[in-house]
């Protein structure tokens, strides 16, 4: 069954970063390969994301309004009649209750892609939160009627990296090394990390600076022999297939990475990043490198040389990861949208 027309809602920059609009792209493919019409609505983006979204083929349209305000859910409405959406996607903490109200007040069903599980109320059809490992009990305290789609099998992956994946060689030496702290890196932790790093002869370290980052003058000073900087890449997939291990702050890329099956040694930001990266570490899956404002270089070098020299231990979290993640869950979620129609 077609799944209709969706409008996306979503946003990126330096403060918010680029995750949101990211993940909404792989649903977004997800609907137009059912055979659905994908549009986007945003206030905020990097010039550096435009093609990405162009490359989709699908439409995008200005918001003037403040982020999050009442005057931007009456445009988003006011778009959503002009396409004759059947649904309006929402991605972002900055679309509390009030807004997801309107919205669907105005007739239209709601996706919600959510995070923190923390609005005073959810008036939406379907969340989806891949973060909460099916625990329904924060949504329905709050009187959420939705279908919930949660856990690990609703990672949002773009197609990119199911077209890329494959079985992971585990090299006996795991030297090669991919710092990626998200699309914009706000605490600008990257230089850092690089620079802790940097010059070590035993290392081959690819460093990616997402559209959103705004410090890419000072992460050019740094060189070294064993030092490869990259700007936006439209092929992120392939550096983290061609990586041993990789330095992140969780967020999107995490569950991109798991997918792949690199290992992975992640920072938080949050206290949502925080419980999810913990529990992860515990299982074995990912090493806990504990919050991005406590970064120690020493505690980082430390463990990214455990890691380089335990091909056991990296093949061992590998196949934790590739069993945690599947890929298939903007799939799943455009089939529980087509579902939603009929009922």
């Amino acid at each position: 069954m077609n799944p209709g027309a969706v409008l996306i809602r979503a946003d990126a920059s330096l403060a918010i970063g680029t995750g949101h609009v990211m993940r909404s792209l792989a649903v977004a493919e997800a609907w137009q390969d059912a055979g659905g019409v994908a549009s986007f609505a945003v206030a905020e983006l990097p010039e550096g994301l435009l093609p990405r979204v162009s490359a989709e083929g699908a439409s995008l349209r200005r918001v003037h309004a403040a982020p999050g305000s009442v005057e931007d859910a009456r445009e988003t409405v006011a778009e959503a009649h002009r396409l004759s959406a059947d649904w309006v996607m929402i991605d972002g903490d900055r679309f509390r209750s009030d807004y997801l109200a309107t919205v669907r007040a105005a007739g239209f069903r709601v996706l919600l892609i959510d995070d923190f599980a923390d609005r005073e109320s959810f008036p939406a059809d379907l969340i989806v939160n891949p973060n909460l490992d099916d625990d329904e009990e924060p949504y329905r305290r709050r009187g959420a009627t939705a279908r919930l789609l949660l856990g690990p099998s609703y990672v949002l992956l773009r197609r990119e990296f199911r077209q890329t994946a494959e079985k992971k060689e585990i090299r006996q030496t795991g030297n090669r090394i991919l710092v990626s702290l998200g699309g914009s890196d706000p605490e600008n932790l990257t230089p850092k990390i690089a620079d802790s790093l940097a010059h070590r002869s035993d290392l081959d370290l690819t460093v990616i600076a997402g559209a959103g980052y705004d410090q890419l003058a000072q992460l050019r000073k740094l060189k070294a022999s064993n030092l490869r900087i990259v700007f936006n890449p439209r092929n992120i997939a392939q550096f983290m297939k061609n990586s041993d291990q990789a330095i992140i702050a969780a967020g999107g890329t995490l569950w991109e990475l798991l997918f792949m099956g690199c290992a992975v040694l992640s920072y938080s930001r949050n206290t949502v990043q925080a419980r999810v990266v913990q529990d992860l570490s515990h299982r074995g899956v990912v090493v806990d490198m504990g919050e991005t404002r406590h970064f120690d270089p020493a505690k980082l070098a430390v463990s990214v040389k455990e890691l380089v020299d335990s091909p056991v231990r990296r093949d061992r979290m590998t196949n934790l990861g590739r069993t945690l993640v599947d890929g298939l869950g903007a799939i799943r979620v455009v089939e529980r949208a087509q579902r939603s129609e009929v009922q």
